[in-house]
């Protein structure tokens, strides 16, 4: 089919170009290169020149009236009348094979009395004799003479337009394709349903038990659904296939530290920053599992290494500063959460620390200031009251300062004015309440 278009439309640039004329662009033009265009040269551009169609002559005609002659004057003879010679006329058409020419029969003529010959009527009644008319058939379409070596001439069809054969998309996941189901697990995440994500993942694992995605994915989803323990074999078979995965191996120790096994946590975290001294995230983890277990000086060290590569990180300073109070060093312990609140201002627990590092190591304007922030950026979180009223009792009685004790019972009843359930500091305000009533709360 596209042989027979690139065809016609060279016929149409060979028959209907005029010659020394350029041709007006069509739509196919307007619209980009024709089929033609596109696999080479149109067949008038390879010739040596462009052939054009040569203009229909009209036929030359016999003068339409002949002059009529006059007769000499010497001439003896008797005169003769030359009737007038129709007018010539173009050629009739040439008859079709085997079919006779009608010929018209001569007039009868006579001399009449002055000797000239004339034409005799025919008798009344009498039709003058003709040829039996031809058998008539439809006139040929006349049609102009073609040139030689020219094909002949069509009604070429109207431009065609470019067919552009769309792309189809891409074929949906099968249900028996692993994407499928990781797809629908990506959208269960998203809403915020592991549990449906776990079905879809098994089924993804099931259909390709040694992809790596699939096996991540499933292991995610557990780890989202806080089911642990169920992850951890997941990770195993992960790192059987790829023992270099850093993340798979990561999780697993955070999976591992999650069911308290602290022993596999550890080995995995080692194995981490011995291969890559500079992880901050294992260092991180290793010194919470090192606190965890009250291992204070390996805790202590792996805060260090953490702060050495992250000085900027304020929780970093903070936890190194409970490791300092549990190590009864309470000097040090001020100095790192003093460095925490700079770097974090808006930490209430890190306040509150930072007040109890201040006064066991006997600053209690330090230890003052400090509480008051933390219930200023916690006015409804009963814990942070509750500990502000014991660091205040504490003050007290180091001081020996009433008001101290004032500010201490009422930190506690706001506090259970938010969490009235509290255990025992019901009892503590009306124990101390009649005491703090002697000098009011500042």
């Amino acid at each position: 089919m596209t042989a027979v278009v690139r065809y016609l439309l060279a016929a149409t640039l060979v028959v209907f170009a005029p010659a020394g004329c350029s041709r007006e662009p069509d739509q196919a033009d307007a619209n980009g290169p024709r089929e033609a265009d596109a696999n080479g040269p149109r067949e008038a551009d390879r010739g040596e020149g462009q052939i054009t169609r040569i203009e229909d002559a009209p036929l030359a005609t016999a003068p339409s009236v002949v002059a009529p002659a006059t007769a000499p004057a010497v001439s003896p003879e008797p005169e003769v009348v030359i009737l007038p010679a129709p007018p010539a006329t173009a050629p009739a058409p040439a008859p079709e094979p085997n079919v006779p020419t009608p010929v018209a029969a001569a007039p009868a003529t006579r001399p009449d009395e002055s000797g000239r010959d004339v034409v005799v009527p025919p008798a009344a009644g009498v039709k003058p004799a003709t040829a039996p008319a031809p058998e008539t058939r439809p006139a040929p379409i006349a049609t102009a003479p073609a040139e030689p070596n020219t094909p002949p001439a069509a009604t070429a069809p109207a431009p065609a337009e470019p067919v552009l054969v769309p792309i189809p998309p891409a074929a949906p996941a099968t249900e028996n394709d692993p994407n499928h189901y990781i797809a629908l697990a990506d959208r269960a995440l998203a809403r915020d349903d592991p549990n449906q994500a776990i079905r879809f993942m098994y089924r993804a694992v099931e259909l390709n038990p040694t992809r790596p995605a699939s096996l991540r994915g499933l292991a995610v989803a557990l780890v989202a659904a806080g089911r642990f323990e169920e992850s951890l074999p997941i990770y195993d078979a992960i790192l059987g296939m790829d023992p270099n995965d850093a993340t798979a191996r990561f999780n697993l120790a955070l999976a591992a530290s999650r069911v308290r096994d602290f022993g596999r946590a550890e080995r995995e975290y080692r194995a981490l920053v011995a291969k890559d001294e500079r992880h901050v995230r294992a260092w991180y983890n290793l010194a919470m599992l090192y606190q965890a277990q009250a291992r204070l000086e390996d805790a202590r060290q792996s805060w260090l290494r953490v702060i050495e590569l992250a000085p900027k990180m304020a929780s970093a300073h903070a936890f190194l500063g409970e490791i300092y109070m549990d190590l009864r060093r309470p000097g040090d312990a001020m100095d790192s959460l003093a460095t925490a609140v700079k770097l974090d201002a808006n930490s209430a627990v890190t306040w509150i620390n930072f007040a109890a590092a201040s006064k066991a190591a006997g600053s209690y304007g330090r230890a003052l200031a400090a509480i008051d922030k933390a219930a200023k950026l916690a006015p409804e979180d009963a814990l942070v009251h509750r500990r502000r009223g014991e660091l205040l009792l504490e003050l007290h009685r180091a001081t020996e300062k009433p008001e101290l004790l004032s500010r201490a019972v009422a930190a506690w009843k706001k506090s259970l004015a938010i969490e009235p359930g509290q255990e025992g500091l019901a009892e503590k305000v009306r124990r101390l309440e009649p005491a703090a009533a002697t000098q009011p709360a500042q």
